[in-house]
């Protein structure tokens, strides 16, 4: 029974997007979402391997390739089992071993489908769309009616700014193979189209249809507890969290999730904690920025700046495993009013390259943080143009309004960002406070 009712709304998000685009048409005119640092976990497929202990898994596949060099199906699965295995760790120096067994698995005439699919798949992970979707082109050739081959495509579609090409995408997928995969999707359509509620069930189903990767649900979870605590609800994200732990023990993305909402409660010890747990685990980018976010809102200038001048170290880990992280640096050092100028080149290269809503609004705070104020409103404009309830959208909307001296629109926009999220930012939200009065 459940079926139906999610392919109808997905088809309904198409055409809505659709109508959206003509309209936006005329005026000059969409989980990457400006949140997410290059290291985070892509949106799952379905699991590549079968055991939780994936890391047993690629030792064995390592062992049988050492043994059978030519075994093209050993190599593809070793190069897909890298992937999860970087999902798992966030060690890019997984993505080049993937990349180079499906290759050689291709020479030797591996599946050519399962291949083209995991390239495009490391390809998305790498932030490197239009190399993810050539290759899931070349899936759909060879698989013109497959779910995992419309992931992919809907994935580097939404990183490239083509919402109706990506929704369209998973509207197919959900037809095709109703799953956590395919609700995970329409879950992020919906947020995206200014529908959160909307993407809490979705993500709610994807719970509920489970995995048999004890990592992917644990994932899941915890998007679930990121959108909860994002439309204000601090209590539901964390029992997400919890959940997520429950699945998972010691997951990392689940403890910063903890961090996250001990933060918003002005439990800035507990919070730290939470992220020192999260980053002894995995040193991921944006929870040791959110760490340094905590030491310094405590008034530990010297635990933040370690935590800051650690980010450089990790990102450049990143970029020499071949992930693009303009967006992310760019975004990093406007926030902590860092090389703002070289921020708004990176910020500006990165749109140029995959000119989704979230790019274009980390290019339009670029703008307003150079002092281009008229160029940055009308980027910000296009970033919203989807409807997406996303309160630091909002919050730099609202921003570069008061710079224009355009008072009134400014409350209005920062009211909205508190309303939609009181604790959006641990560093914005007081701003937002005090100047929405």
């Amino acid at each position: 029974m459940r079926r139906p009712v999610l392919v109808l709304v997905a088809a309904g998000l198409v055409a809505g997007i659709a109508a959206a685009s003509l309209a936006l048409a005329s005026s000059g005119s969409a989980p990457r979402d400006a949140r997410r640092s290059a290291s985070s976990p892509m949106l799952p497929l379905e699991a590549p391997v079968s055991p939780d202990n994936t890391a047993a898994e690629v030792a064995a596949l390592e062992r049988k390739v050492a043994a059978e060099p030519d075994d093209a199906e050993a190599l593809v699965q070793l190069g897909l089992a890298y992937q999860q295995r970087a999902r798992e760790t966030a060690d890019p120096t997984y993505y080049p071993r993937s990349e180079a067994a499906l290759r050689r698995g291709l020479r030797l005439g591996g599946d050519r489908l399962t291949i083209f699919t995991g390239l495009a798949s490391l390809a998305a992970s790498r932030h490197r769309f239009e190399d993810a979707l050539a290759f899931a082109r070349h899936a759909q050739r060879l698989a013109p009616v497959n779910a995992t081959v419309d992931a992919v495509l809907g994935d580097a579609s939404v990183e490239l700014g083509r919402y109706r090409q990506a929704f369209a995408a998973f509207d197919r997928m959900a037809r095709l193979k109703p799953s956590l995969a395919a609700y995970v999707r329409v879950a992020y359509a919906r947020e995206l189209l200014g529908r959160p509620a909307g993407g809490i069930d979705a993500m709610r189903m994807a719970v509920a249809a489970g995995s048999g990767n004890a990592e992917n649900t644990a994932w899941t979870l915890t998007q679930l507890g990121t959108l909860e605590f994002d439309t204000g609800h601090v209590e539901a994200a964390t029992r997400a969290y919890r959940q997520a732990l429950e699945r998972l023990p010691g997951y990392v993305h689940a403890l910063a999730g903890l961090g996250r909402v001990d933060a918003a409660r002005g439990e800035l010890l507990r919070a730290a904690s939470f992220y020192r747990r999260a980053i002894a685990k995995v040193p991921l980018p944006q929870y040791v920025i959110a760490l340094g976010d905590v030491e310094h809102v405590a008034g530990r200038e010297g635990a933040a700046r370690r935590a800051y001048a650690l980010v450089g170290a990790i990102e450049r880990l990143f970029r020499a495993n071949g992930v693009r992280t303009e967006l992310e640096t760019a975004l990093f050092d406007l926030d902590h009013h860092r090389d703002v100028r070289s921020a708004l080149t990176r910020a500006r290269a990165a749109f140029i390259a995959a000119p989704s809503i979230n790019a274009e609004d980390v290019l339009a705070w670029a703008l307003y943080r150079n002092g281009n104020c008229v160029a940055a409103e009308r980027h910000s404009s296009r970033a919203l143009r989807l409807g997406t309830r996303d309160a630091l959208k909002l919050f730099h909307r609202g921003m570069i309004e008061r710079c224009l001296g355009h008072a009134g629109a400014s409350r209005a926009f920062l009211d909205e960002a508190l309303a939609i999220n009181p604790h959006f930012s641990l560093l914005y939200a007081p701003t937002a406070r005090r100047l929405a009065r």
